[in-house]
């Protein structure tokens, strides 16, 4: 009883302190929505806010457009896409 007791407290403590894994995608802009703050790639909505940062020359939301390639670092929450950082990738 006493090892039952030991392994379900690290099994807790091990999910406690699990990291979060971000996922990402690369991919071109399909739409922008500017009122929901919100852009598609390759058919995922993406949803961005305060926490969003952005790279290689886009500084905030309203540099993104339809046409752009580029790459999404995102984490599932709350069953939405969170865009996490949103770079441009080069058209090499």
């Amino acid at each position: 009883m006493k090892g039952s007791w030991k392994a379900l407290s690290v099994a807790a403590v091990l999910a406690v302190s699990a990291p979060a894994f971000a996922n990402d995608i690369e991919g071109v802009i399909e739409s922008v929505d500017t009122e929901e703050a919100t852009f598609v790639v390759q058919g995922i909505t993406f949803v961005t806010g305060a926490t969003t940062f952005y790279e290689d020359g886009l500084k905030e939301f309203s540099n993104l457009h339809e046409g752009q390639r580029v790459e999404v670092d995102f984490q599932y929450q709350d069953g939405k896409h969170v865009a996490t950082l949103v770079e441009l990738e080069d058209h090499d």
